[in-house]
């Protein structure tokens, strides 16, 4: 099942390729990865990713991805979608953003 994720990673030394290893060594391929222009020393990260096998847990690869210094939020685009069709609706993210 393809699953799509959009990451908030800061511009910083080596971010990037703490999230593509972590995502593979979680047991996902990465099927796409668009990156946006960073601005004000932030980029985004949209990232369309497929398990390798049914054991693997999406829930558990978006906490494990929050965890990681330089990225800033994590989300699905259900839940931007959510946000976006109800401005009073505050969206939880999968990780709360870091300063």
């Amino acid at each position: 099942m393809l699953n799509t994720l959009i990451i908030e990673l800061a511009e910083a030394e080596g971010a990037l390729m703490r999230l593509i290893g972590l995502v593979e060594r979680r047991g996902y391929m990465i099927g796409t990865l668009d990156k946006s222009e960073a601005r004000e020393g932030q980029s985004t990260i949209t990232l369309q990713v497929t398990p390798r096998d049914a054991a693997r847990q999406l829930d558990v690869l978006i906490r494990q991805i929050g965890r990681l210094m330089d990225v800033r939020a994590v989300f699905t685009p259900q839940i931007a979608a959510a946000e976006a069709a109800h401005a009073s609706y505050h969206w939880r993210q999968a990780c709360p953003p870091r300063n």
